[in-house]
């Protein structure tokens, strides 16, 4: 039987690496089946030779770089003839396997997703998130003392990891590692990701994961009302760091941004549209664009911190972790008992300031840079609540007002 069989060389251009290098991946194929594996080469953008796969020059770096990519080549071709001599059926991943060492083994996932984390590392500040890393760091630490806890092992073969896993995994993250729903989801979410990865490259045939159902439950989005939002505006701060934090946030309140936006806009992104003065940005998270109008109170503040360098960050923020602890100490001075955080303001935002005084949640939802209007719409339902709550505040003086009308 005659099998076809190729192999190809090629750079991830939406993915470089932090020294701006693009880096070398394999793609083999045979009978239309395929699979990639990375070179760990790396090469400048201009120097990749897109017909010849190959680097552009004849310095020392080219010429040691394409050696090394013409030993891979000859390497998989004399597996590949291997293959065929043992009578074997040859696949993409055995080709890969046996390249890589591992005729016989397999992979742990615990070293899978300690590799995918160190990759993903590399590309922190370019095309990937801190937060997102963070993420994944948790996820394989609960993999790892969920492995070590119910298996007495250090890492487990990804062919090992099957429905039933997932289910005592997601039960460990449920129960032992004692997560809520919403954060069990996420983490599962991430993991899906992994083995998802780990089918792209061949390790696995299957997804554990398909038709695996994650759930959610509805959280309580925490804002300020409009006499909670004053007695912040009023509190005074105990230093410059507080002042920059309580602006910022007061800031967030009246804008809807993130503190990932707050944090890097300049005065570059504040632009005059007619008469009225407007932030306009991209975000942070979505990269959707922005366009919020400026109330008086936001406009002041820009004004209190106007700077000369129009490049300079307004609010030199430090790490949102110590801006929430600033900010609940400020909240417990201006005797706020909800849990307030940074975020609370973008939430006071599509609440307090927006929703309640009957601007339509298109229009919010276009200011908060949502990408769905239902993530907007959970804000309204917040807000049902809200109000059934004042009308019971305020209902005692109200009976009283008309107390002799029958």
């Amino acid at each position: 039987m005659r099998h076809y069989f190729s192999i190809f060389f090629y750079v991830k251009k939406q993915q470089p690496l932090k020294c701006g290098k693009l880096p070398i991946f394999c793609r083999i194929s045979i009978n239309k089946k395929t699979c990639t594996f990375s070179t760990h080469l790396s090469v400048e953008k201009f120097r990749w030779n897109n017909i010849r796969r190959r680097v552009k020059g004849r310095d020392e770096v080219a010429r040691r770089t394409n050696a090394l990519l013409d030993k891979i080549y000859y390497s998989l071709h004399e597996d590949y003839q291997t293959l065929l001599r043992s009578q074997m059926e040859p696949s993409p991943q055995e080709l890969r396997r046996m390249h890589q060492g591992r005729h016989n083994t397999s992979e742990g996932i615990v070293n899978f997703f300690n590799r995918h984390n160190q990759d993903f590392e590399k590309m922190v500040g370019i095309t990937r998130q801190s937060s997102t890393l963070y993420k994944y760091r948790y996820v394989c630490n609960h993999l790892q003392n969920f492995i070590m806890s119910h298996m007495r092992a250090t890492d487990l073969p990804l062919r090992k990891v099957d429905r039933e896993f997932i289910y005592d995994f997601h039960r460990y993250l449920s129960v032992e590692a004692g997560c809520n729903v919403n954060t069990a989801r996420t983490y599962l979410t991430a993991f899906k990701h992994i083995l998802m990865l780990a089918v792209t490259q061949g390790e696995i045939p299957i997804n554990p994961f398909t038709g695996y159902q994650l759930h959610s439950e509805s959280s309580q989005r925490c804002f300020l009302m409009k006499e909670e939002l004053r007695s912040m505006a009023n509190e005074l701060p105990r230093n410059e760091m507080e002042s920059i934090v309580l602006e910022a946030f007061l800031f967030s309140c009246f804008t809807g941004l993130a503190y990932a936006d707050i944090k890097r806009i300049t005065y570059d992104d504040v632009v005059k549209i007619g008469e009225q003065w407007h932030i306009v940005i991209r975000r942070k998270k979505t990269r959707t664009s922005v366009d919020v109008p400026l109330l008086q109170l936001p406009l002041r503040i820009l004004q209190k911190r106007y700077s000369r360098n129009n490049n300079a960050p307004i609010f030199p923020l430090p790490t949102n972790c110590w801006c929430n602890k600033l900010i609940k100490s400020i909240a417990s001075r201006a005797g706020i008992t909800k849990r307030v955080t940074f975020h609370t303001a973008r939430h006071t935002f599509a609440t307090t300031v927006t929703l309640a005084y009957g601007v339509p949640i298109e229009i919010v939802s276009r200011m908060l840079g949502h990408t769905d209007i239902k993530t907007t719409q959970i804000y309204a339902k917040v807000l049902k609540t809200t109000i059934n709550s004042e009308m019971t505040r305020v209902s005692d003086q109200i009976d009283m007002y008309f107390e002799n009308y029958v």
